[in-house]
């Protein structure tokens, strides 16, 4: 019989201990705020930013609650340190949202291009077209016929960026994990 203290732990991909986790998490918060920083902006409504992708990529390696801490933490550090206004808590909870549906979408599984897709889709329209239109409505009197449209366009070029954003840096760990040899954790 072997003894359970001698059993060696099997390597598995996305397993990691809570230092590492930690250690990960700044890594993707510090990512978050850096690219939070490199955006580009069409008016007062519109931005365009690589943000998001750090906060895909937490997702996929720690988690739905790791992703949706790094959104929203990486937001209000953002504004701290280079204010653009004040904090818009609709637009907070966006990209908290970001966070835990790509987790729920994109931990512990494969990521071809359907599943970047989809994950990419559901969450923009969830976050993006919903919740971010419908805060800045509120929080800037918008009509929401006025601006709907150009966010659309936008989140369409946002779509594109970011499945294949996904899908290439998902690729790219998945084959780093393989050479060495590590399997999915169940």
């Amino acid at each position: 019989m072997e003894n359970a203290l001698n059993k060696k732990k099997e390597a598995t991909i996305f397993s990691f201990s809570p230092v590492q986790l930690i250690a990960f998490g700044a890594i993707f918060m510090a990512l978050r705020v850096v690219l939070g920083f490199l955006e580009i902006n069409i008016g007062d409504s519109y931005r365009f930013t690589f943000s998001p992708i750090p906060v895909t990529l937490a997702a996929y390696m720690l988690g739905p609650v790791w992703g949706g801490v790094i959104g929203g933490c990486g937001d209000i550090i953002t504004l701290i340190i280079h204010p653009t206004g004040g904090i818009n808590f609709g637009i907070l909870f966006a990209k908290i949202m970001w966070g835990v549906l790509m987790g729920l979408f994109l931990h512990k599984k494969h990521i071809g291009w359907g599943r970047a897709i989809i994950a990419n889709l559901v969450t923009i329209i969830v976050c993006n077209v919903v919740i971010t239109t419908a805060s800045l409505c509120i929080a800037y009197g918008y009509p929401v016929e006025a601006i709907l449209p150009v966010r659309l366009v936008t989140n369409a070029v946002h779509f594109v960026v970011y499945s294949a954003a996904t899908f290439l840096f998902a690729t790219v760990i998945d084959n780093a994990y393989k050479r060495l040899n590590v399997r999915y954790a169940k």
